[in-house]
């Protein structure tokens, strides 16, 4: 497992490096075949006492779990973002072991990994896709599809990339910039 901390517009400690690595250590034990675990820890503002948000994504075969969570205190937040992270991991645990059910392989490192040192209800039904939409996928640029991102009223769209030939998807994040997801080459 393959863990990385950066801090963005901040110094990260030794001390912080060290408590994050104890913790993250232990997540293979819950989530058998993580490869890599990445902390990253951005300001919201200059002020020392302003809030961080600590993003914590682990990769594991195909799949990538993230949680964020927004504290003053690094360790705290980072601790929340762990909790997060375990209830992530058993919604995606209680889906691939659950899987077998629906006469699927189950896997069977996640049947062997130990139970998560949380509380966790039941594990959570996926609900079940209720709307089917098609439409025509048109070559654009991005500034493009944001603008018909608008007039639609969506949170994201996607197209066909005039540039790169690709199919994105534009989106608009929590704090009112836009995104925009291209498959890697």
């Amino acid at each position: 497992m393959q863990l990385s901390i950066q801090g963005h517009g901040l110094n990260i400690s030794r001390r912080f490096e060290t408590y994050v690595n104890n913790k993250a250590e232990k997540l293979d034990r819950y989530l058998p075949g993580v490869e890599d675990v990445r902390v990253e820890v951005t300001p919201q503002s200059a002020k020392d006492d302003a809030p961080k948000a600590i993003q914590l994504t682990v990769r594991r075969k195909r799949t990538l779990l993230r949680v964020e969570e927004r504290n003053t205190d690094i360790y705290t937040g980072f601790d929340r973002a762990l909790d997060n992270m375990y209830q992530r991991i058993a919604k995606y645990k209680g889906k691939r072991v659950g899987n077998k059910r629906n006469g699927q392989a189950a896997d069977a490192e996640l049947e062997a990994a130990e139970d998560l040192p949380i509380d966790v209800d039941e594990y959570a039904e996926p609900k079940p896709v209720v709307k089917i939409k098609s439409f025509t996928i048109v070559p654009m640029s991005s500034e493009e599809a944001i603008e018909q991102m608008e007039l639609i009223g969506h949170d994201f769209f996607v197209f066909i990339n005039d540039a790169s030939d690709a199919t994105n998807v534009v989106y608009r994040r929590k704090d009112g910039s836009y995104g925009l997801i291209q498959p890697e080459k």
